[in-house]
């Protein structure tokens, strides 16, 4: 009895064995996590903090060939990739900064995300007086990540800096082209109000509010509205907007349907972004325009 119990033992454990090798060969490892499939690592606007600024926080996301994860509004199925901070006493941290997202369209759906690598980041502000001569500052992440399937992950990491003295001169990263944290930057939409001959403003249209923006092609043949997504305001445009092109310049008609009673205590806005192209170093020109009661 007890030499065919060995015996069975044995031979379920070379048979597993043996099942683990083909499967490795054969390229079947069991599903990797979702963690897996993004890497993050943290950088900052200057190279050392300066007492009772307001500078970026920079959170790079490097995602697996063929996998993406989401924009703040994800689109059609989803969920947004989540960032918060560990920060010591008195410091305070703002709303995320999204860089543009990428439009990903199927036969069934369409998402707006991030593939390859992208940069989010949160805006940190130094308290006047700061007692240690070095400040760590962690980061957590969450994220949906999709290909054919889609996998929940998370990742933590963290990022130590000096303090500045009163008066020192401090290098910001900003003004490295180079950096990752320029490039970064490079990819957040630029306001309204700031690109030549962009004119965004709200009407009504049909007997509801609309938001209409005007500007320069910039010699883009593509281009589109993405609402982002606020309380107590819902785009009826569709999941996007595309640009009626005449000449050298555009129009997007975007109408909304307004829910007051939906908006959670705050103010009424029509946000959104303009994309130039579907490509993540693309213009893109972004909207937020707060409704009058």
């Amino acid at each position: 009895m007890l030499r065919t119990s060995f015996f069975c033992l044995m031979l379920f454990a070379l048979l597993h064995s043996f099942i683990g090798v083909a499967h490795a060969q054969l390229g079947l490892e069991s599903q990797p996590e979702g963690d897996r499939l993004v890497r993050i690592d943290a950088t900052f606007a200057t190279k050392a903090i300066v007492p009772g600024s307001t500078q970026l926080l920079g959170v790079r996301f490097r995602i697996t060939p063929k996998w993406h994860i989401y924009w703040s509004n994800p689109g059609d199925s989803g969920s947004e990739t989540r960032i918060s901070l560990d920060l010591p006493e008195g410091f305070k941290a703002g709303p995320m900064v999204w860089a543009r997202p990428v439009v990903h369209a199927t036969e069934w759906e369409t998402t707006f995300g991030y593939h390859d690598e992208t940069m989010l980041f949160v805006p940190v502000t130094a308290p006047a007086i700061i007692k240690n001569p070095r400040v760590r500052i962690g980061v957590k992440a969450e994220w949906l990540v999709c290909d054919q399937i889609c996998l929940m992950g998370k990742g933590a990491t963290s990022i130590e800096l000096p303090v500045a003295k009163a008066g020192e001169s401090v290098p910001s990263l900003k003004d490295e082209p180079g950096s990752a944290f320029a490039k970064g930057l490079a990819c957040i939409p630029v306001p309204y109000q700031n690109v030549t001959g962009t004119i965004a403003r709200l009407e009504m249209a049909d007997g509801r509010m609309a938001l209409e923006v005007t500007g320069p092609t910039g010699g883009s043949e593509t281009i589109v509205f993405v609402p982002d997504l606020t309380p107590g305001v819902v785009s009826l445009g569709g999941v996007t907007t595309p640009a009626t092109i005449s000449g050298d310049r555009y129009r997007i008609l975007v109408p909304f349907e307004i829910k007051p009673d939906n908006a959670l205590g705050k103010t009424l806005v029509v946000a959104g972004v303009v994309l130039f192209g579907n490509n993540r170093l693309d213009p893109a020109v972004s909207i937020r325009m707060p409704i009058k009661p």
